[in-house]
């Protein structure tokens, strides 16, 4: 089969990683193998240059890599967003390459810790039609951290094809399994172990996006001893604050849909969630739903259980 391929989405969290292998051919994608393992040392950049570190991760890669198909060899690899650098700004229509160009690196020049060529930027100039204004989203990583997990793959089986913000992949996915249902404005709220990322997608493109803690400055809650009901009301506050930004920068003010994914996602705070809303539909995401799977029962097991964790991972093989 000439047009037949092996890929590989793999998404290093902050506590486990994640990898989904999947056939392609002919333009569609068959997933054939989930896995999961726990990371014995949070993966944040703090534990960079820790060398003792990059054989204990690449022999789970390569621990995991057994159950791929002997063929697979290039990875696409995802991270945590909080590890890079991530701003976004509303721009005039009319605003040129060169000008937003200029206005990326005075941002920088404001909030970069360490000097600008330590740092791989990148951005994307988002055009919305049926808003007034376009957006701007520009991210930073550190070169070390790049060259860190280069080492990690480089210690293992498998080869870095690419790497991206486990937040872009995510929006990748949903856009795949709810292309027809992203008309005006949904929210992806991520309920990860680390804490609670959340993006607007307009007409499903992306427009604007925020990491918060379970916690507060004066409440140390962790997810586990949050309430259902006080997560929902948590997630419906900072929605109702990003939705406001909307209205400012673009003037798009009611909110659509909200999909719920991440290892903390369930039933039930979808359920509250809905309770608040007055005009957005609340789901859970099945990332999945569109797409053939031919599983072994402990790949399959692990998909029922954890599906709305796989968003980002299967991000990474779109």
């Amino acid at each position: 089969m000439a047009n037949e391929s092996i890929k590989l989405g793999i998404d290093l969290s902050r506590e486990k990683i994640r990898f989904i292998e999947a056939e392609e051919w002919n333009d569609r994608l068959n997933i054939t193998c989930t896995v999961q393992e726990l990371l014995q040392k949070p993966f944040e950049f703090a534990v960079v240059g820790d060398e003792q570190l990059v054989p204990e991760i690449s022999s789970l890669i390569d621990k995991a890599a057994e159950s791929f198909h002997e063929h697979a060899s290039e990875a696409r690899v995802c991270i945590d967003r909080r590890l890079a650098l991530k701003k976004t700004f509303a721009v005039d229509k009319r605003l040129s390459t060169e000008a937003i160009s200029k206005h990326i690196e005075w941002e920088l020049e404001q909030t970069l810790i360490a000097p600008r060529d330590e740092y791989n930027v990148g951005f994307e100039h988002i055009v919305l039609p049926t808003a007034k204004n376009d957006i701007v989203v520009f991210a930073a990583v550190r070169k070390a951290l790049v060259s860190y997990i280069d080492r990690i793959f480089k210690t293992s089986r498998l080869t870095l094809k690419a790497l991206d913000i486990d937040l872009f992949a995510s929006i990748r996915a949903l856009v795949r399994a709810y292309e027809d249902k992203l008309g005006g404005v949904s929210a992806l709220v991520d309920l990860s172990g680390s804490g609670i990322g959340y993006a607007l997608l307009v007409d499903g493109q992306y427009a604007i996006s925020t990491e918060k803690s379970y916690a507060t400055a004066s409440d140390q809650t962790t997810a586990d001893e949050l309430s259902a009901q006080d997560l929902a009301a948590k997630v419906n506050s900072e929605l109702k604050g990003l939705i406001e930004y909307l209205e400012e920068e673009l003037g798009i003010s009611n909110l659509n849909h909200i999909y719920i994914c991440g290892e903390k996602a369930g039933r039930e705070i979808v359920s509250e969630l809905q309770g608040l809303q007055l005009t957005a539909a609340v789901d859970m995401v099945e990332p999945f739903q569109n797409v053939h799977r031919q599983l072994n029962i402990e790949s399959q097991m692990l998909m029922d259980e954890y599906a709305p964790s796989f968003l980002s991972c299967f991000g990474m093989i779109l």
